[in-house]
């Protein structure tokens, strides 16, 4: 019996050290500076953050062991250790099933949705994908209950913003997300064209929800129930000239929310409701290569995402998305006009290692009115432009595993819908090193 536990104990030794293996790691710092609102003591603040990644890659037979982890410093978390990946996964054909290859992956890893809009978060789940000639389906499935609280950054209702306040807290707010979409190459007119739909349930226990049908006079600061969100997307890209792309997207979505509410059956005339949600998000991208000018390139995009002074009109992504550091709305009363230009300066010498881009975005509330993602815009005020922001990026890769990035730029507001601390130009500088190893 001893005999046959050594066997059992020696064997995945024996066969891990027979398949190819590989690691590495990568340093990422990031320092700058950058103006805070008026109002507060300093009007500068540093801006520092660094990370030191490990990552290694087993194979064992036809699936891969994959894993990465790190540690990160930011003044505000100084002491921050995170595994931010580890996955088992394969990939076989599929011939016989009538498709050319199948994938499975299960652990953590990146999920996203098909705009890349709603989600793109780190996820504990499985992965799958049946690829075929001109089509692929992918179905992925995770939860968030598993994620240190500093990484996570789904932050969708009351009760998470309170979680988030609470040092006891460890992880993050549980929840369930699931995405499925079927990617059609060459569906017309030389066009790609992805359908798919994203679910997301809040695993809150219930001893921790206010329930349906509780009355109050004024607002309780505390009370929350369960937000859950439904998403259905439609993206369609590809080419539309010589040198010119396209991709266009929309997204319905739908949900429930527990807020307080008007109620003539109460005897306070108030009570907390569960009320549904339909939003919607509608966005497109144009950009032009011009290979021959420096291989430089043109870009114009917009986004448009409904919101009103009621909750059910808003649109809700499950996590943020930024067009740059200084200042970005989130979908869901809001909408941007932007324009960018990046060439290549030392592209007629043949070298590719330098490269600036210039960017403006505008960005508006979509209702005129009303809160919006960033809290610096007053609610309380009427007006729909909120202001114009502009950044240059200069990134250099002097060798395959240096890169270089300075970041500059600037948010001009309109004071007319600002707080009365944030009606100056705020603006911010960082330099980003990377360094793989």
């Amino acid at each position: 019996m001893r005999r046959i536990w050594l066997v059992l104990l020696l064997l995945p030794l024996t066969l891990a050290s027979a398949a190819a293996f590989d690691f590495g790691g990568y340093l990422d710092n990031t320092s700058g500076f950058a103006r805070a609102p008026a109002g507060v003591e300093t009007t500068l603040r540093l801006v520092q953050r660094t990370t030191v990644a490990l990552w290694a890659e087993q194979k064992l037979g036809a699936w891969t062991l994959a894993g990465q982890g790190s540690y990160t410093y930011t003044p505000n978390v100084p002491l921050l250790f995170d595994l931010d990946r580890l996955t088992l996964g394969t990939e076989v054909p599929a011939t016989a099933a009538g498709a050319t290859a199948f994938g499975l992956s299960l652990g953590r890893s990146h999920f996203t949705d098909p705009t890349g809009l709603v989600l793109s978060h780190s996820l504990d789940g499985l992965r799958l994908r049946v690829s075929r000639m001109q089509s692929t389906f992918r179905f992925a499935i995770g939860t968030t209950a598993l994620l240190q609280k500093p990484t996570n950054r789904i932050i969708l209702s009351r009760l998470d913003e309170l979680d988030l306040a609470d040092p006891e807290r460890r992880f993050a707010p549980p929840r369930l997300i699931a995405v499925v979409d079927y990617e059609w190459l060459e569906a017309f007119a030389g066009q790609q064209v992805t359908l798919g739909a994203t679910v997301q349930e809040d695993l809150r226990p219930a001893d921790q929800l206010t329930p349906a049908g509780t009355e109050a006079t004024t607002p309780d600061p505390e009370a929350g129930g369960r937000l859950d969100t439904q998403y259905v997307s439609l993206v369609v890209s590809g080419a539309v000239a010589p040198g010119v792309f396209q991709r266009t997207y929309y997204t319905l979505n739908s949900g429930r929310q527990l807020v307080f509410a008007v109620d003539d059956r109460s005897s306070t005339g108030f009570s907390y409701q569960y009320e549904t949600l339909l939003g919607h998000l509608a966005g497109t991208e144009i950009t032009w290569f011009l290979p021959e000018v420096l291989n430089s390139r043109a870009r114009l995009f917009g986004q448009f995402s409904t919101g009103d002074t009621e909750w059910s009109d808003s649109f809700v992504p499950i996590s943020p998305s930024a067009f740059s550091d200084v200042f970005t709305l989130q979908p869901g009363n809001s909408a941007h006009l932007g324009i960018s230009y990046s060439v290549r300066p030392l592209a007629g010498r043949r070298s590719d290692v330098l490269q600036t881009e210039l960017s403006t975005v505008a960005y508006f509330r979509s209702s005129g009115s009303g809160a919006v993602s960033v809290a610096a815009v007053d609610p309380t005020t009427d007006g729909s432009y909120a202001g114009t922001d502009v950044n240059l990026t200069v990134t250099a890769v002097p060798f395959s595993d240096l890169r270089l990035v300075l970041k500059g730029g600037l948010f001009a507001p309109n004071k007319d819908v600002m707080g009365p601390e944030n009606k100056n130009v705020e603006y911010q500088v960082t330099l980003q090193g990377v360094l793989r190893f």
